[in-house]
């Protein structure tokens, strides 16, 4: 690679760098001292606080027992007591594992500092000891985008394809956000372990020597300690066992044998990466007193229930919808897997490899209680993706250049324009919303229409007329499956997926939420997305809002989380006079007939229920009614036009 690609990425680090030294968050309150018990973050704030909390234990007390470190410096989620009688700390123990000897290094810097009249804390939650030690994000973030680099030029070649993604994707994806503004969150360092593991792995395809395969396992071991999700990263060893297994070499006679030895490397990969996760179980039984289970509880994860198109296409924290360029990327590995010989086969072998970690990480991820990842900054969880990102993205610009370049010679000036505007388009995209949370202010984002809040000035008069005709494109093929399935505008996927009426807590089991619920209220204006035909406006009632049905058949879209049990209740009331016929009703669920009733004026409001169980996701009710003249029920609530039935608050309860 030559001087000039390298001085593309250089620059991007280097912009990383600046970003991270303008973070002088302090929670707002710079001057109060730290230690007093109350929780005033200086860097680390939120799960950043609890992991910079589990280094300083075992630096300054040599522990993994928590209570005094939460007593001390805060416990802004009131962490629970485990078992063992010690408040636990959900988290993985490799960043602490990692940031231990950086911590060190940094309390004897400030012990040295301190002898020259410095006046730093020496109990070590100072911005002293926080900027050296998350330092290392920027430093992780980095090295993650250039094994992408490695791995595009080792299994492909070229120079500036690979040297713009890196650049893009650095600054253009989440782990900006996690390497500048969110140091203390293990996504950087998660991004260079998973990166680390999946670039060595693609770059030695094919050697059968021990040392190889052991080492893969230590890598993919110390991939895990960071984030235990990343065991599953070992996918790679079985895509390219099926193809090395697949062919047995010439002068082989034994087959069995040569797919025997194999799989026996194969074997000892996962051998070594769980003898090298050894310091998670020990710490999983000193904290928890098992070193089986979840530590955030059974029901954090939901196998049989997978939210695969939210996790990609969600507005609210979607991977391809709020970070176009990895939605790029993850295409571009399909291209690189179908690319023929003309890339090669270990090429073809390595970007399938790729391929199906990016897909083990999104189902990994995609049946998380909270697959949004809570207060995020787009996908977090997958910044362990970087570096498949960084080798897809270069892999489209690798391909269309090469294939206009037979059709006409384009100079190279224009190419480079080229990807300055098409992916400096992205890049502001992302930099003008990390820039919102330069002050520590948390990442939320609910789901809503995307366009144009995220997008500075000059890129919204782009985007806007876009978004207006198919909705966010980036949330395709999703929005346009709702579209067909409904009726209902794309632009209606951002706004009705990612939010739900009922979000327990992640630790929640079936017994502690039975006879807990919450209410959605269908007669409010939050309702209005997700009303697909028949229902009227909000109407005023005696202390309630409601709707009417305005047609014989109604529906509505219900968000459901929870693959648990429940009953839900429905809040109705009749179009019908006193003494006038009763009104039959209808209620479906998914198609399926849950209700049959009748309705009177003698009795004009009352709750029908019926039970769900595993319904998770977009669920339709559908209400069927006669409509009515406009007399309303007994005088208290009257249609504007002729009306079926009235709907008020929909109830999700536990059972």
């Amino acid at each position: 690679m030559g001087y000039a690609p390298r001085l593309v990425i250089a620059a991007a680090c280097l912009v990383i760098g600046l970003m991270y030294c303008t973070n002088s968050d302090m929670g707002g309150d710079p001057h109060s001292p730290r230690g007093d018990g109350r929780y005033r973050p200086v860097l680390a704030r939120g799960d950043g606080h609890l992991l910079f909390l589990m280094a300083r234990s075992l630096v300054f007390d040599g522990d993994l027992i928590f209570d005094n470190d939460l007593a001390r410096f805060g416990d802004p989620f009131s962490q629970q007591r485990t078992t063992t009688g010690r408040k636990g700390i959900p988290h993985p123990i490799g960043p602490a594992l990692v940031w231990s000897p950086m911590l060190a290094a940094a309390h004897g810097g400030a012990v040295v500092a301190n002898a020259g009249g410095a006046d730093i804390q020496t109990h070590g939650y100072t911005l002293w000891h926080q900027r050296i030690v998350f330092a290392s994000s920027v430093a992780f973030a980095c090295l993650a985008a250039v094994l992408g680099v490695w791995v595009f030029r080792r299994r492909v070649g070229g120079t500036w394809a690979p040297a713009w993604a890196c650049a893009a994707v650095l600054l253009g994806t989440s782990v900006t956000y996690y390497a500048t503004y969110m140091p203390s969150y293990g996504h950087a360092m998660d991004a260079a372990g998973a990166g680390l593991f999946l670039s060595v792995w693609a770059v030695t395809i094919g050697d059968l020597r021990w040392r190889r395969w052991v080492g893969l396992g230590a890598l993919l071991g110390l991939a895990s300690l960071v984030r235990s999700q990343e065991l599953g990263l070992g996918i790679v060893v079985i895509v390219e066992t099926v193809a090395i297994g697949w062919v047995t070499p010439s002068g082989e006679a034994r087959p069995w044998l040569w797919r025997a030895r194999v799989v026996a490397r194969a074997t000892a990969v996962l051998v070594v990466a769980l003898i090298v996760l050894i310091p998670q179980f020990v710490a999983w039984e000193l904290v928890y007193g098992t070193w089986t289970g979840l530590p955030q509880g059974p029901n954090f994860t939901r196998p049989a229930h997978p939210m695969v198109a939210e996790l990609l296409f969600s507005a609210r924290n979607g991977w391809f919808s709020t970070t176009p360029l990895a939605y790029a990327g993850v295409l571009g590995l399909g291209v690189m897997a179908v690319g023929g010989t003309s890339l090669g086969a270990r090429a073809r072998v390595a970007a399938i490899g790729l391929l199906a970690a990016v897909a083990m990480q999104v189902y990994a991820n995609s049946i998380v209680h909270d697959w949004w990842s809570s207060a995020s900054f787009g996908q977090r969880r997958l910044c362990s993706m970087t570096t498949p990102v960084v080798v897809g993205l270069a892999t489209w610009m690798y391909v269309l250049g090469r294939g206009v370049s037979r059709w006409r010679r384009v100079p190279r000036a224009v190419w480079h324009g080229v990807a300055l505007v098409v992916l400096g388009w992205f890049v502001a995209w992302n930099l003008g919303w990390v820039t919102k949370y330069k002050r520590g202010r948390a990442p939320e984002r609910p789901a809503g229409r995307i366009c144009c809040r995220d997008v500075p000035a000059p890129l919204a008069a782009v985007a806007r007329p876009i978004y207006r005709a198919v909705g966010n494109p980036f949330a395709l093929p999703a929005s346009a499956m709702l579209w067909l399935r409904h009726g209902v505008h794309p632009r209606r996927w951002d706004e009705v997926v990612g939010n739900y009426p009922w979000v327990p807590p992640t630790d929640y089991t079936r017994e502690s939420i039975a006879g807990q619920g919450a209410n959605w209220d269908l007669g409010g204006n939050g309702a209005q997305p997700y009303v697909i035909r028949g229902l009227g406006p909000p109407s005023a009632g005696p202390g309630r809002a409601i709707r009417w049905t305005t047609a014989p058949v109604a529906e509505i879209l219900v968000p459901n989380l929870l693959p648990t049990p429940q009953r839900l209740s429905l809040w109705v009331a009749p179009n019908v006079p006193e003494g006038g016929a009763p009104v039959d009703l209808v209620v479906r669920w998914n198609g399926a007939v849950v209700v049959r009733a009748s309705l009177t004026a003698v009795s004009p409001t009352r709750t029908v229920e019926w039970n769900i169980d595993g319904d998770v996701g977009l669920n339709v009710l559908r209400l069927e009614a006669a409509l009515q003249p406009p007399v309303g029920v007994a005088g208290e609530w009257k249609p504007r036009a002729s009306a079926g039935v009235a709907v008020g608050v929909l109830r999700f309860t536990g059972r």
